[in-house]
């Protein structure tokens, strides 16, 4: 027997051609924020001017916040949030990645709870407050990875300390998300790689996570077959839109899904203290530089679940209770995407800094994790992978 509870109340609108819908939702405020990345890709590629143009339809106002960088800080959570008020809007759009989304969540926080971002952080530096309740969110997504659009996290990096922290809470689930695949076919082959392994690492940590339930299991299954098919044919044609149906419907659906009722386990909490410390360092990619090494590590640990993510990422895996299949899998699909051999080195990260990285990471804490790992299992997993 068995027991959960699933809360997952964001309205998904998902589809080609989707973002037309706009018009025909019932938003949750009159005054928006829009949030997205100050590399203006959004003004660049006419994505911003369709949705304000679909906004001007039904009498929604807005503002622009320009400003989000592509690792979100503290800091610019609380501008956006600044102006927010000052503009007196009642509600966010996050428009883009990952990182425009999670800055329209975290400043959503900052709305309805005083002071400073960090003092609401539960880990590291933080002060551990209690989150009380945070303004509606709205997202529109151009990528396909982190599954924020359907989830209840936020991830920001304190650029005083150097830690990048998860915020997680049920007042910044969004209150519609909507995902149109055709707003990600000029995604180019590099992010769309980084964001396409961190789907299939959000699904296979999920599974693995030691506060997984039955259905979390439906969603990260299905999402890590999905990525392993397909990742490799929208890598080689990123304007396939069946493909780039099938990575977003994983991604930012079912991996959502999934985390919202799981979590993610050491290897992200590794990548994050990373990133964190090497902002140039993107988060899919601090993923695929440690994933070989860590999972070599761990599959023994389980070798039964592993053997049914192997399943799951290529029928023809031959389960001998060993976790094996789920290694060759793995490695044949960084193969086949050219990702096997991404240099840690080439982000800037001296092989050094290796030490501080894993005390750092073990001091966040591996909460979700049904195995022990310690500073010293860290520090050789991340020295196997450096090059």
């Amino acid at each position: 027997m068995f027991s959960f509870e699933s809360y997952i109340p964001t309205r998904v609108v998902f589809g080609p051609g989707k973002l037309n819908e706009l018009t025909n939702i019932k938003l949750p405020g009159k005054k928006a924020l829009i949030c997205i990345t100050e590399d203006q890709l959004m003004r660049k590629l006419g994505i911003l001017d369709r949705v304000t143009a679909l906004l001007d339809k039904i009498d929604i106002e807005y503002f622009i916040f320009d400003r989000v960088t592509p690792n979100p800080t503290r800091k610019g959570v609380m501008e956006a949030s600044v102006e927010a008020k000052d503009k007196g809007c009642d509600f966010f759009i996050g428009l883009g990645g990952g990182s425009s989304i999670d800055t329209a969540k975290a400043a959503a926080i900052m709305m309805k709870n005083p002071g400073d971002l960090w003092e609401y952080a539960s880990a590291g530096t933080g002060g551990g407050k209690a989150v009380e309740g945070a303004f509606p969110v709205v997202t529109i997504t151009t990528t396909a990875g982190t599954g924020t659009e359907c989830d209840p996290w936020c991830v920001i990096t304190n650029e005083r300390t150097n830690e990048k922290l998860d915020f997680g809470t049920e007042a910044v689930f969004p209150k519609v998300s909507i995902i149109d695949p055709e707003l990600m076919l000029t995604l180019p082959r590099t992010l769309t790689l980084y964001q396409g392994f961190d789907a299939l690492f959000h699904a296979i940590e999920c599974y693995i996570a030691n506060c997984a339930v039955e259905l979390t299991n439906l969603y990260c299954l299905e999402a890590v077959s999905i990525v392993s098919k397909w990742l490799p044919v929208v890598a080689k044609d990123g304007g396939n839109l069946e493909a780039r149906i099938q990575m977003s419907y994983a991604a930012n659906v079912l991996c959502g899904f999934a985390q919202s009722l799981s979590a993610t386990t050491s290897p992200h909490i590794i990548g994050q203290c990373m990133s964190g410390l090497y902002p140039n360092l993107a988060h899919g990619a601090s993923l695929i530089v440690l994933a070989e090494e860590y999972y070599k590590k761990v599959v023994g640990f389980l070798p039964g679940m592993f053997d049914t993510l192997g399943k799951a990422m290529d029928e023809s895996s031959k389960q001998d209770g060993t976790g094996k299949c789920f290694l060759d899998a793995l490695i044949g699909l960084l193969n086949e995407t050219e990702m096997r051999h991404l240099p840690m080195s080439g982000f800037g990260i001296p092989k050094g800094d290796i030490p501080e990285i894993a005390r750092i990471s073990k001091g966040i804490g591996f909460g979700f994790d049904r195995y022990e790992l310690s500073i010293d299992d860290i520090i050789k997993i991340l020295q196997k992978s450096y090059c």
